[in-house]
């Protein structure tokens, strides 16, 4: 996954992205994919799921 978010950033944003990862000394892929993780869960949290939670198929309809 965090060479499919890596692959689709635009140049600047990569050198951004590795420069801040340089700074933290973390991996930047690793940042990559929590810095997406945090996006989508913030979009998630302004724009609630239209396709309703899994249910347990135990439970009785």
């Amino acid at each position: 996954m965090a060479r499919l978010v890596l692959n689709h950033l635009s140049d600047s944003t990569y050198r951004l992205l590795a420069i801040e990862a340089n700074k933290r000394n973390v991996n930047l892929s690793e940042l990559a994919v929590v810095l997406l993780e945090i996006a989508v869960a913030e979009l998630a949290a302004r724009h609630p799921a239209m396709i309703p939670p899994d249910r347990d198929p135990r439970e009785p309809d």
